[in-house]
């Protein structure tokens, strides 16, 4: 019994001789025999689409591919008129041009679409059956042969008729060819699904995001009158895009404004964001403000080898701070719980008037990953954000629960978006391939660019699992720091990358062997990793050791 495809029959077909052809070859052909019933074709070669349409494909691992046409009632040819008819008059397109145009046309598609059918060569043609008609009266066309022709009493012994058919074609292959019917079928069959577009996912929350964070700008513009200032926030609450606003009102009514960060990434990005006030903000590092000032005062910086420049290097400004102009009339500082204790003395005296002038930290305690203590200069007044500006609800959700609290109010509101994926990786090479996958359908299959991608890492990328091998497909893993290049994924520590914030992360190397971070340090470090997504999360991770329990992020 031929494999049939469909395996069922269907009811719908109004064709005497197509129902009569399916049984029969179902039932009478061995099981070498695969049988595909009504096969639409589309040829897009040339500049007007051409379409066709084969009633029955029969395919054969050594005899090879038969396209047959199967016509109900008894047609005549009027050779004066070169037209097909029914006794009613009905006209008729040829079926022997139609099933001669569909083999030709399947031999094309296959020798561009399957090796195997190119290896093969099996023989391939056409035929014309008519159940209902027992003889030919006349002479047959000078394109037709009688062999291609299957009338009644032919189709008692069809798989004989159906092979003698395909031997005028050519001789059988030597050996059976399964895999080229896997192959044949795989093209003309095939199995598809469709992939949806990020795009319209990410304009989406994006353009809702926005519209949170200028509510939460609002609320700081109504506390204007407070020269200090806290700004509390968890991650995604939009500290920066409120330091960043802020900066900008206090420059465009004539204050001299310093925006302080720790680190290098953030600080080019509050840059960028305030190119426009550059005339009236420096946007730095602390570290990097200090070594402008000790340059402005003439005081060489300690020596780039030395271990303990970096301690040294408050001290050194601030004893500099006299001989230099830096002066502001508002210094705000992101990520101020980066900061360590002796830092404050620098700010305070970069201040140009000590009680005028305005002095705004912003910070969030939970992102301090360098186990730092977070002592500083006043306590309040405090504004506390509560509201998440920068993930869709899943992500929020997720990174809340990677540090342990739930803050069903913050997520009011959000945008929805795609649930974050985690899998689960053995080594550095299922790491690789797995992200290689994800890269692949987020950029060719979703429709990403890969500048909108980030990957974050624990470790710097030459102590990563991405070290040695950075060629993940036709995409290039390279440093943050390196210029942008076509075709290249960033790769960043979640350290460095604080502050900063991608449509799409991919956060790696979860639960590597580690001698720095602890259960505690997992936590924070998924925390801030996460919460750096704005629409999409991949998250992947070492299986946690027999008996551990498992991070409160992982459902």
């Amino acid at each position: 019994m031929a494999r049939m495809i469909p395996g069922q029959f269907d009811t719908a077909t109004t064709s005497q001789a197509e129902t009569f052809l399916y049984y029969r070859l179902q039932d009478y052909l061995d099981d070498d025999w695969t049988v595909l019933h009504t096969l639409p074709w589309l040829d897009g070669e040339r500049a007007r689409l051409q379409q066709g349409e084969c009633d029955f494909v029969l395919l054969h691992p050594r005899h090879g591919l038969l396209a047959l046409e199967a016509k109900s009632g008894l047609p005549e040819y009027d050779g004066t008129t070169d037209q097909w008819r029914f006794d009613d008059g009905t006209r008729l397109a040829d079926p022997f041009a139609q099933a001669r145009r569909s083999s030709h046309y399947l031999d094309k598609l296959l020798g561009n679409l399957s090796q195997a059918w190119r290896q093969a060569a099996p023989p391939f043609g056409y035929a014309v059956a008519f159940p209902d008609a027992r003889a030919v009266r006349g002479n047959l066309k000078p394109d037709m042969d009688r062999d291609l022709l299957l009338l009644e009493g032919d189709l008692d012994d069809v798989q004989s008729r159906v092979i003698r058919v395909l031997a005028r074609f050519g001789e059988p292959l030597p050996a059976p060819r399964p895999d080229m019917v896997t192959s044949v079928l795989d093209v003309l069959k095939p199995s598809f699904r469709l992939v949806a577009s990020l795009a319209p996912t990410v304009a989406l929350a994006n353009r809702e995001l926005v519209r949170l964070t200028a509510e939460q700008a609002e609320l700081l513009e109504g506390l204007a009158d407070n020269r200090r200032l806290v700004v509390r926030g968890g991650a995604g609450t939009g500290k920066t895009l409120l330091a960043v606003a802020e900066a900008r009102r206090l420059a465009a009514g004539g204050a001299r404004v310093l925006v302080l960060c720790f680190n290098r990434p953030l600080a080019a990005h509050l840059r960028e964001q305030l190119a426009d006030a550059a005339d009236r903000v420096t946007a730095a590092t602390f570290h990097d403000h200090c070594l402008a000032m000790l340059d402005e005062a003439g005081v060489a910086a300690p020596p780039a080898g030395d271990a303990g420049r970096w301690a040294r290097l408050a001290d050194d400004a601030l004893a500099a701070l006299p001989a230099t102009r830096r002066r502001f009339d508002a210094v705000l500082v992101d990520e101020a719980q980066d900061f360590e204790p002796e830092w404050w003395l620098v700010v305070e005296e970069l201040l140009a008037d000590r009680g005028a002038s305005r002095l705004q930290l912003f910070l969030d305690d939970r992102q301090n990953l360098y186990g730092r203590q977070v002592q500083l200069p006043f306590t309040e007044p405090v504004v506390r954000l509560r509201r998440n500006c920068r993930n869709t609800r899943p992500i929020a959700a997720y990174a809340d629960a990677a540090i342990g609290v739930g803050d069903e109010a913050g997520l009011r509101g959000l945008p929805e978006g795609p649930a974050p994926v985690v899998v689960e990786v053995a080594d550095a090479g299922q790491e690789r391939e797995a992200v290689r996958r994800a890269l692949h359908e987020l950029v060719h299959e979703q429709g990403l660019s890969p500048a909108q991608v980030v990957m974050l890492g624990a470790h710097k990328l030459g102590n990563s699992s991405f070290a040695d091998v950075r060629r993940l497909g036709n995409l290039t893993v390279r440093d943050a720091d390196e210029p942008e290049a076509p075709n290249t994924i960033r790769y960043a520590t979640v350290h460095k990358y604080k502050g900063l914030e991608a449509d799409a992360v991919l956060l790696v190397g979860i639960g590597e062997p580690s001698r720095v971070y602890d259960a505690e340090s997992w936590r924070r470090f998924e925390y801030v990793g996460a919460s750096r997504a704005r629409v999409v999360l991949r998250v992947f991770r070492r299986p946690a050791p027999a008996g551990a329990p498992r991070p409160a992020a992982l459902p």
